[in-house]
């Protein structure tokens, strides 16, 4: 009979310079990498870090994945202040993500899938990254909101005029992104947040597909449902070829 895996969880410090990122890395002990996943975690009242995904990324390092999850940047650390400074701030993230996908597809043989994971902002700059780094088999978006306008407007005080404001960070907007996700998606929303209408979260799934496969839950924005997290697990093996 052969002994199961086990996960080996590594902290890593990836990129340089101001794009410097930390970072688990968790991969199956044994070496044997079949697929990888991006882990981009949410803002909130709990595990608001890089450990949101842990114990999801262990468990499928024991099928043989290796799962990279830095850590968020804005807004966890900078507040949105202005357009200028955001955009800058959101270009930022794409460097510190970009590394830790680097990280993710390190060494892989040719051929094997990698699939994007995030929640909120996380799910937010993932896609953004998605349509920049067309490297993903599949993502799995959670909780997301089409424009940072919808958040950084709303809960912070963002200086300047509002619609300029809307105007300069539209092409960074996730629903902009979403338009370049054509790989297979899983899109998870609660139906009762509090901060992501029913109407947002179609709109934002709809801009990568006229037919988008949506999942409600009954759960808020934190999403911890033991539902939402087998149908992301199903997913998930099935699209990277896990059995």
């Amino acid at each position: 009979m052969t002994a199961p895996r086990t996960a080996r969880v590594s902290d890593a410090t990836l990129g340089a310079g101001d794009g410097t990122v930390e970072a688990y890395v968790v991969e199956p002990a044994d070496g044997r990498i079949r697929a990888g996943i991006l882990f981009l975690h949410w803002l909130g009242e709990h595990r608001s870090d890089r450990t949101q995904f842990l114990s999801e990324a262990r468990d499928l390092a024991r099928l043989g994945v290796r799962c990279v999850l830095p850590a968020g940047r804005l807004p966890w650390g900078p507040d949105p202040v202005d357009a200028e400074t955001d955009v800058a701030n959101i270009e930022l993230e794409q460097r510190r993500l970009g590394a830790a996908l680097d990280r993710l597809a390190a060494d892989l043989p040719e051929g094997t899938p990698v699939a994007l994971v995030g929640h909120d902002f996380g799910a937010m700059h993932g896609l953004l990254l998605a349509s920049r780094r067309p490297a993903f088999a599949a993502a799995v978006i959670i909780a997301a909101t089409p424009r940072w306008g919808d958040w950084f407007l709303r809960f912070w005080k963002v200086g300047g005029d509002r619609h300029d404001y809307l105007r300069r960070l539209a092409p960074y907007d996730p629903v902009t992104a979403a338009r370049a996700l054509k790989v297979p998606t899983l899109w998870q929303f609660s139906e009762r947040d509090y901060f992501v209408a029913p109407m947002s979260a179609v709109e934002l799934a709809r801009a990568s597909s006229d037919e988008p496969a949506i999942q409600w839950y009954q759960a808020d924005h934190a999403m911890r449902s033991a539902k939402a997290r087998v149908a992301r697990s199903v997913f998930l093996r099935r699209e990277l070829g896990l059995g």
